[in-house]
């Protein structure tokens, strides 16, 4: 259960099975009661169900912000289909506040940076051979190179 959630926090949605994502719900919401706290104790609690340094110092600072104004219901559950192999129930545990991914749209005054070109030097171009004429046709490519040949041997005579 403990990796659901891990991953929950990471991704903002997991999908898996329903009995396993009501179970998830349950740890999630505890783990992100704990990160509103903002204690030391709350802190080592928090760690002691993630068990990563980087996942807990998220939860702190940038989920548990977003649910400062909630007192529960952090996740919810989205009934999916029926899995194909052993028809379980799916489910989709999501966190109910998202992060909000802001896009910075390019200003109209100036272009956008284009990335720096590599420097390449130039090679000198080789003097072309000088071609012998001759009265044989170029030969043919790929497929049909031997076409001709297989219907000449091939035929009646």
């Amino acid at each position: 259960m403990e990796n659901l959630v891990s991953s929950l926090l990471v991704r903002q949605a997991i999908k898996t099975t329903l009995q396993k994502a009501k179970a998830a719900q349950r740890l999630a919401d505890r783990v992100i009661s704990l990160g509103k706290k903002e204690t030391l104790a709350a802190r080592r609690q928090a760690f002691a169900y993630l068990q990563d340094h980087q996942l807990t110092s998220k939860l702190f600072k940038e989920v548990a912000p977003r649910f400062k104004n909630r007192n529960g219901g952090y996740t919810r559950i989205l009934r999916l289909d029926r899995r194909k192999g052993d028809g379980a129930t799916l489910a989709l545990l999501e966190l109910t506040e998202k992060e909000i991914l802001v896009k910075e749209a390019p200003k109209k005054g100036k272009k956008a940076a284009s990335p720096p070109v590599p420097e390449t030097h130039e090679h000198k171009e080789m003097p072309k051979r000088p071609e012998a004429k001759s009265d044989k046709p170029k030969p043919k490519t790929g497929f049909f190179k031997n076409l001709s040949r297989f219907f000449k041997n091939k035929g009646g005579g």
